[in-house]
């Protein structure tokens, strides 16, 4: 539901460098770019919302492909090798409207994927060899948002924080008071996140503590946990509209900063982004805020949460962001993948063949590769599209 502009904006620090970028940064041409449809003579909307390296030297893409004359929706897992080879492509069957969120891959190769309703599991040759309808098993919405891997359990965000172990048995469910949008698995515990509130658990999913935002927030959530279980929590809010919190929290629970961040864009009613951040290795941390046609990088002094630079693009929203080991910030989402350097100045834009569904957008990082998925028109019908750009 959309809501009318606020009038006024709160701007999150007292003193910040702000950019409006122009177009001055390199321009990156993909090595290889492909384009998949489950069938090709069918009327199909067809995306990519997930991209993942496999160590072993491969890309699993995963997104989902729309029968538009059905309103059937099937789950789409691809293995390319690195030089974009198609290695296989195997679909699963979902329900109406069903959608793919998130997708992990294990140590030994296979692949867990999970929709709104359904967490499935795919071999390293692309077998499907489970699927569970966690809707069905509690009979309810699962509002499934985010899954984790470790030591050989899938954690699955959604309406509560279900625990499976690898043959696909359900063997935990975590009551939550709201739904979920995040879970973290980090040496310090288990980390959850949505509808304001963070928790942390052990490892055997004891609380440890629940933190409570003071502000009532929207589900959506994104969390970076430093080493020692300090946690920044970036929360999502449409009253004011498209507003965000960006929350430090000691590692015994205890707030220590929480900062507003106005709409990114007061003049657009179009389709908002959620935030995210991550951790910088020199301390710092980016957050990223974005609603069609705008995205902002800012950067973060993780001391005191004041904003240190900003960068503002007109390049789409931001579906994916992740950093490197050497400080360097990646995004993609709508037909512009970009990188950015630990300042938030624009090193390279990127350029998807064909516009594209501006909420797809999967993204892979190597040190020499930067993998991008996303949902783009080709011949007239948007398929799922895969591209790679030498990271230089």
């Amino acid at each position: 539901m959309r809501f009318s502009k606020p009038s006024t904006r709160v701007l999150a620090a007292s003193a910040v460098v702000t950019v409006l970028t122009a177009c001055t940064a390199a321009q990156m041409t993909p090595t290889w770019e492909k384009w998949f449809s489950v069938n090709d003579q069918e009327n199909r909307y067809e995306t990519i919302q997930n991209v993942i390296y496999d160590p072993a030297g491969a890309v699993i893409s995963v997104g989902y492909s729309s029968n538009m004359d059905t309103q059937q929706d099937s789950l789409v897992v691809l293995k390319q090798a690195t030089n974009g080879t198609l290695l296989w492509k195997t679909t699963a069957d979902l329900g109406d409207y069903d959608h793919s969120w998130d997708s992990v891959i294990s140590t030994d190769g296979s692949v867990y994927v999970a929709t709104e309703s359904t967490l499935a599991k795919f071999s390293s040759s692309g077998s499907l060899q489970w699927q569970r309808n966690i809707s069905t098993l509690i009979n309810g919405d699962a509002a499934i948002r985010d899954i984790e891997f470790s030591n050989n359990k899938i954690y699955v965000a959604g309406r509560d924080l279900f625990v499976f172990d690898v043959s696909g048995n359900l063997t935990n469910t975590v009551a939550q008071i709201a739904p979920l949008w995040d879970v973290a698995i980090h040496s310090t515990g288990i980390y959850t996140a949505g509808t304001g509130y963070v928790r942390r658990y052990t490892s055997s999913l004891s609380p440890v503590w629940t933190y409570a935002h003071p502000n009532v927030q929207n589900p959506p959530a994104d969390l970076a946990i430093a080493n020692d279980g300090t946690v920044y929590a970036a929360t999502y809010n449409d009253e004011p509209q498209d507003s965000a919190y960006l929350t430090r929290i000691s590692s015994n629970g205890t707030q220590v900063w929480t900062k507003f961040f106005s709409d990114p864009d007061t003049s657009s009613y179009q389709m908002p982004g959620m935030p995210k951040v991550r951790l910088l290795p020199n301390g710092n941390l980016v957050l990223g805020l974005s609603q069609q046609p705008t995205r902002i990088i800012n950067i973060i002094d993780a001391a005191n949460g004041n904003v240190k630079s900003s960068t503002t693009q007109k390049t789409g929203l931001i579906t994916r962001l992740e950093v490197d080991s050497k400080g360097a910030i990646y995004v993609v989402g709508s037909n512009t993948p970009q990188k950015f350097d630990s300042t938030g100045t624009l090193l390279a834009n990127g350029k998807i063949g064909g516009s594209t569904e501006v909420t797809s957008g999967g993204l892979a990082v190597t040190a020499d590769s930067i993998y991008v998925g996303a949902g783009a028109f080709n011949n007239s019908n948007m398929k799922m599209y895969v591209s790679r750009y030498a990271n230089q």
